[in-house]
């Protein structure tokens, strides 16, 4: 199976939290990816917040699984565009960051493992690891 992790669930393994740790050492042989934008997100806290070692735990976090970052292409940002006028039709809010995280996942058929469950509910067809 491929996974695609959200950046909350990337922060929890840093931090040692045991459900973050477990899904990486049961998932070992799957396929884990990043998107370009939860990459933004984790870098973005660890350098306003100054903490260089956290920055540094993250890289080697990286390296050390081969988590490959996926970049935005025309085909997420096509669906994208796809999710967000549907769900602004439905008059459901959600952040640019998350659609294109639906998006990646969508597009690459992966499963998302995330804590933030609330927001990607609302997205029906997306594969969710809870």
């Amino acid at each position: 199976m491929s996974y695609l992790v959200d950046s909350d669930v990337v922060i929890d393994f840093l931090n040692k939290i045991p459900t973050a740790v477990n899904f990486f050492k049961k998932n070992l042989n799957s396929e884990i990816l990043l998107s370009v934008i939860s990459w933004l997100e984790i870098v973005y806290g660890f350098k306003k917040s100054n903490s260089v070692k956290k920055l540094k735990l993250f890289q080697e976090f990286i390296r050390d699984n081969q988590i490959v970052t996926l970049p935005v292409d025309e085909k997420m940002a096509g669906e994208y565009l796809n999710l967000r006028i549907s769900l602004e039709e439905k008059k459901v809010p959600l952040s640019d960051f998350d659609l294109l995280i639906a998006a990646t996942a969508f597009v690459n058929n992966l499963t998302l493992v995330t804590r933030n469950t609330k927001h990607f509910k609302r997205i029906k067809k997306l594969k969710l690891f809870i």
